[in-house]
C-alpha cells in the first residue's frame, strides 16, 4: 500500500502493519537522513475523503518513542516529501 524512501537507499515498500490502521518502515540510521519520501504504491486506493497521516518516530533520552507529525498523503495527493533532518535536536 505505501513506500517509503531515502536517498542513497533503495526503495522500502514492506511497510511492517502494527495495528489494523498502521503501518511502520525502519530507517536505520535515522540520524544520517535529511528527507524522506512516503508515497502510495497505487495498488489499495484510501476510502473517498480519506487519507494517512505520516509520523516521524525516535527515542527520547529516556528511549521512550516521540512520535512528530510530518503531513499526509491521499488519493489526491499520492506522494511527499518530509524534511526530518533537525527534528531530534529540535
Amino acid at each position: 500500500m505505501f513506500g517509503c524512501l531515502v536517498a542513497g537507499r533503495l526503495v522500502q515498500t514492506a511497510a511492517q502493519q502494527v495495528a489494523e490502521d498502521k503501518f511502520v518502515f525502519d530507517l536505520p540510521d535515522y540520524e544520517n537522513i535529511n528527507h524522506v519520501v512516503v508515497f502510495m504504491l497505487g495498488t489499495i486506493p484510501f476510502p473517498e475523503g480519506m487519507g494517512g497521516s505520516v509520523y516521524f518516530s525516535y527515542p527520547d533520552s529516556n528511549g521512550v518513542p516521540v512520535w512528530q507529525l510530518l503531513g499526509f498523503v491521499t488519493n489526491g495527493k499520492p506522494s511527499a516529501i518530509f524534511k526530518i533532518s533537525g527534528l531530534k535536536s529540535g
